[in-house]
């Protein structure tokens, strides 16, 4: 049970990670119609990657918590 709570607190972390750089995505995406230098796409390259990796993290944790 305890083992449990810990991931799903875990989960729970990596899902409001998700959602927050989901937000800053958006905003940069939106932002990017003005500014297109080659730094804000690097920023925003960089938080498309670590949104990826932890939508990743999301699937492998809840596989694991539904076994």
């Amino acid at each position: 049970m305890k083992l449990t709570k810990r991931r799903s607190k875990r989960l729970n972390k990596l899902q409001e990670e998700h959602a927050y750089l989901d937000k800053k995505v958006k905003q940069l995406t939106k932002d990017r119609l003005k500014d297109r230098s080659t730094e804000s796409k690097e920023v925003l390259s960089r938080l498309k990657r670590s949104k990826l990796m932890i939508k990743d993290a999301i699937a492998r944790a809840k596989a694991i918590l539904t076994k």
